[in-house]
Parts: C-alpha cells; structure tokens; sequence
C-alpha cells in the first residue's frame, strides 16, 4: 500500500514541488564488496522529480557513507540502483567511483 503523505515545501536545490515515492531501498556496488549491499533506510525518503538537482545521487552517495557495511570498502560506489515504493526505480552510475589506469 502507497502512503500518501502530502509534501508542502520546495526542492532546497532547484525548487521543484513534486517528488517521488517513498524510497525503499537502495542497492549499491562499489569496489571492496563481493557483492551488492541492500540499504534499506530508517527513515521516509522520497527524491525531487525534476532530476536537474541530483538529488538521487547525493541520497546515495550520503547512504553510502554512514551504512556500516560500506564504510570498510576500499573505494567508492560505482553503480547504485534506489527502489521506489510505487515499483518504479532510479539507475545512477557514478562517474567519479570508476578507477583509472595509471601507467
């Protein structure tokens, strides 16, 4: 069942007024993990529409960070899948996880 919480405020970022869904959970891959790590969050989270602000990659860059699992990891995320609550999701790639050869 869809919760239907109203949202009264802007984006902070580029002041878009619709949002997503809630999230339900974040997949992310990054290198150190042997696999892929489901972060499910405490709270409600739900991500600006627009998708001008990237504000999907800061909820997963900052969800990455704080998670217990990922803090051991010897890099940073790569790829991230986000969940939504009503069965769509977001695909973000991270540009800057990706490690270059050096010679």
């Amino acid at each position: 069942m869809l919760r239907e919480i109203p949202v009264r405020r802007d984006c902070a970022w580029c002041g878009h007024v619709e949002f997503s869904a809630a999230v339900s959970v974040i997949v992310v891959w990054a290198h150190g993990l042997r696999t892929a790590i489901p972060i499910v969050p405490e709270d409600e989270l739900r991500i600006c529409a627009s998708g001008r602000c990237n504000a999907a990659y800061r909820i997963v860059s900052r969800t990455f960070e704080v998670h217990p699992e990922t803090q051991a990891t010897v890099g940073p995320w790569t790829r991230a899948v986000i969940v939504l609550e009503d069965g769509n999701r977001v695909d973000i790639q991270n540009s800057s996880g990706h490690v270059l050869a050096c010679a």
